[in-house]
C-alpha cells in the first residue's frame, strides 16, 4: 500500500512528540544526489548538506547514510560529524568513530583483487565500460558504453564471474553492475548494527534508496514498523512511498526539519501514524563464512 507523503511527515512528527528517537537513513547515488556520468560528479549540494546538519544536531535524531561507495570515499564525500556511514553495501561501516567491518573482509579484498585482474584484461575491447575498484567490492559500469555492446558486456562480467559465482552478490545498479561478497552482510545488516550502536529505548526507522542494493534495508525497516521511500523509477517494489527524484526528498527533509523545529517549541499540531517502535537491543548479525 503507499503512504501519502503527509502521512510519513506526520508520522514522524508524531512519534518525535511522544519522545521516539528518528533514525533517518539514506542511500547515497540517486537518493541523496542525482546519479552522475562519474561517481567523483555525484557532489552533495550545499542545501542538503545543511540539511543533513541541522538534522542531525537535533535531539534524538539519528542520521546514516548507507552506499555502495568504499567507506573513506564516502567519508570524504559526505563530510558532516555525527553521522552513522556504511560503505560497500553494508560491508565496511562508521558507527560514529568505530569502524565495524565484514570478519572476513581480508578474504573479500583478496577476492576483489583476483576478479580486479580478470576484468582488466577484458574491459579494453567494451570503450565506454570501465571498472570502479573498491576494496571489498566492484561495480562496472557501462554509462558511456554502445547500446548494442551492453548485452555482450554482460555475458562477459557474467563469464568473468562465474568461477565464483556462489560467492558473490552481483545487483544490478543505474548503468553498472555491483560485486560483492554473498557473506550475509548487506544494507539490512547495516541497519541492524546502527540500531544496535544507538541502543535507543524508542525509535523511529525512516529510510531512503532509489536502487535494488537498497532492498535488503528497506526489508528489515518495514519489518521493524518504519517506513521506506523510493526515490525515481526504479526504487524496490517494498517501497511504501514513492518520490521522483533528489530534489523532492530535499524537500521533505526541509518541512521535516521546519516540523521538528515546530515539535521543539511546542507549537505543531497533534499527528497520527504508529510508526514509533520500541528498541529490542543490539541485535544478533549473521556471521562471515566458515
Amino acid at each position: 500500500m503507499i503512504v501519502p507523503l503527509r502521512v510519513v511527515l506526520e508520522g514522524l512528527c508524531a512519534a518525535y512528540r511522544r519522545g521516539s528517537t528518528l533514525v533517518l537513513l539514506f542511500d547515497y547515488d540517486g537518493t541523496l544526489t542525482r546519479i552522475a556520468a562519474r561517481p567523483s560528479l555525484a557532489v552533495l549540494d550545499n542545501h542538503t548538506r545543511r540539511l543533513l546538519a541541522s538534522l542531525a544536531d537535533r535531539p534524538r535524531v539519528s542520521l546514516g547514510i548507507l552506499s555502495g561507495r568504499q567507506l573513506d570515499e564516502l567519508k570524504a564525500l559526505v563530510r558532516l560529524p555525527k553521522l552513522y556511514l556504511a560503505g560497500t553495501g553494508g560491508l565496511d561501516l562508521d558507527l560514529r568513530g568505530t569502524r565495524v567491518e565484514h570478519p572476513q573482509a581480508g578474504r573479500a579484498a583478496a577476492l576483489m583483487r583476483q576478479l580486479a585482474a580478470r576484468f582488466a584484461r577484458e574491459l579494453p575491447a567494451y570503450q565506454g565500460a570501465w571498472l570502479e575498484e573498491k576494496r571489498l567490492g566492484l561495480a562496472v559500469h557501462y554509462r558511456q558504453l554502445p547500446e548494442d555492446l551492453v548485452a555482450p558486456l554482460r555475458a562477459k562480467v557474467e563469464k568473468v564471474t562465474q568461477d565464483s559465482a556462489s560467492e558473490l552478490r552481483i545487483v544490478e545498479g543505474p548503468k553498472a553492475w555491483e560485486i560483492t561478497p554473498a557473506w550475509g552482510w548487506t544494507k539490512g545488516t547495516a541497519v541492524r548494527l546502527i540500531l544496535g550502536h544507538l541502543q535507543a529505548n524508542r525509535h523511529t526507522l525512516f529510510y531512503a534508496g532509489d536502487g535494488a542494493n537498497d532492498s535488503e534495508a528497506m526489508e528489515v525497516v518495514a519489518a521493524l514498523g518504519g517506513i521506506a521511500v523510493g526515490i525515481g523509477p526504479h526504487a524496490p517494489s517494498s517501497a511504501r512511498c514513492q518520490l521522483p527524484d533528489p530534489g523532492a526528498l530535499r524537500a521533505f527533509l526541509a518541512n521535516l526539519d521546519a516540523s521538528l523545529e515546530k515539535c521543539k517549541s511546542g507549537t505543531a499540531r497533534s499527528c497520527g501514524g504508529p510508526l514509533a517502535r520500541r528498541g529490542s537491543g543490539k541485535p544478533t548479525l549473521p556471521s562471515g563464512p566458515a
